[in-house]
């Protein structure tokens, strides 16, 4: 500070000299800081080396074409488009039942009490073999109007020879002759009347407020309501007897599964009670009313049981054979890949050359697959290494 200078001015100065000083790390930070911001926005890394192409492939867009050494084709394997053959649906839960034209409820024409049974569950019978017996008191009156009815047609034959001898005798008018004769016919109409009522009743006489009841075919005792003592009614349900050389199958098909399925399609009949069972027939009816409550159709086919092996009310299982609608087409299963919204095959458009083709496919059964549309009948499609040839394109795309 000279001696002219006044004090402050002086200090000013300092101060200006010492923000100097202080301002120029901080305009260099500054300098440092924008030109690495350029160095950055300037600076271009080096792509990766390519990875080597794949030997005898070569990849487009959603085709791949193999030359005849490419290693691919040691895991690829071919099958042709073909028109689908008969399939073998699912097995559907299904029972034995006895067949109802083949099988006769028997009960008692009149009531009473049962004095003996003769026969017992899964018995043998011929027909006309007693079944039991019932004592009742209708039987007893049944019995007396039809000797009432013998006795009183004794009565009227000899009233008539009587009457016959008088008249040729001259004794009586030919008239009497007449109301004689007519008189012998009713006897006989009422004895006819008397005997046809036991008849009906299809019983054999034991006593005469006892009848017995007899099996009215040969078959197997499948169902017994009756016990000895038992007071029975008139016209109850108490033995069926059944042939069971045929037996009924049913099974209760959802109604989209009985879609397509009429009298005479081929059924497949197995059970788990008797390994290695397996017999085929034709349906014999389609229930042309579905169960209000399940929304199932009953289906039932006929089996031949001349060895007695089925027994009905066993548990079965039923499949069906069905066929596809026209148009459709077959493939492996193994054929399709799927990306989860789309579906499509690999098809061999060329020695080698493998295109993507969007497909509409439909249910498998047995590894097989059914396709609507996409495909026509002799083409060639990627059965395995499809998921290879798909992988391939993503890579390269």
């Amino acid at each position: 500070m000279t001696p002219n200078t006044p004090p402050e001015t002086a200090s000013l100065g300092a101060v200006l000299s010492l923000s100097k000083q202080r301002a120029w790390p901080f305009f260099g930070a500054l300098a440092l800081g924008v030109l690495g911001l350029i160095a950055t926005a300037t600076f271009h890394r080096a792509p990766p080396p390519e990875a080597p192409a794949a030997q005898g492939i070569q990849v487009g867009k959603s085709d791949v074409t193999l030359t005849a050494n490419a290693a691919q084709w040691k895991v690829l394997k071919l099958s042709q488009v073909h028109e689908p053959a008969v399939h073998w649906s699912n097995a559907f839960p299904a029972r034995f039942m006895v067949d109802e034209a083949l099988s006769a409820k028997v009960g008692t024409p009149l009531a009473g009490r049962v004095s003996t049974v003769y026969v017992v569950l899964g018995q043998n019978v011929k027909a006309g073999a007693p079944l039991f017996s019932i004592s009742s008191p209708d039987i007893a009156g049944l019995r007396a109007e039809r000797e009432k009815a013998a006795v009183g047609l004794d009565v009227q034959k000899a009233a008539f020879e009587r009457v016959k001898a008088m008249v040729e005798a001259k004794a009586l008018p030919a008239k009497d002759a007449i109301e004689s004769d007519q008189q012998l016919r009713e006897a006989a109409l009422s004895l006819r009347l008397a005997e046809s009522k036991l008849r009906s009743l299809k019983v054999s006489a034991r006593a005469d407020n006892e009848f017995t009841v007899v099996a009215p075919r040969d078959g197997v005792v499948i169902e017994k309501n009756v016990l000895p003592s038992q007071q029975v009614e008139q016209g109850a349900p108490l033995v069926s007897v059944a042939d069971l050389s045929s037996v009924r199958v049913a099974a209760d098909l959802f109604e989209a599964d009985a879609s397509g399925i009429v009298k005479g399609s081929r059924a497949q009949i197995t059970s788990p009670s008797m390994p290695g069972f397996t017999a085929e027939v034709e349906v014999e009816l389609v229930s042309s009313v579905a169960d209000p409550e399940r929304h199932t159709v009953p289906v039932w086919v006929r089996l031949p049981n001349t060895d007695g092996r089925i027994r009905p009310n066993a548990y079965a299982e039923m499949r069906l054979a069905t066929t596809a609608q026209p148009g459709t087409l077959e493939i492996p299963t193994s054929a399709l890949v799927s990306d989860g919204a789309h579906q499509y095959v690999y098809v061999q458009e060329g020695p080698g050359h493998f295109v993507r083709r969007p497909v509409t496919a439909g249910s498998s059964r047995d590894d097989r697959l059914l396709v609507y549309q996409g495909l026509k009948p002799g083409e060639t499609v990627v059965e395995q290494g499809a998921v290879l040839l798909d992988n391939q394109i993503s890579l390269a795309n």
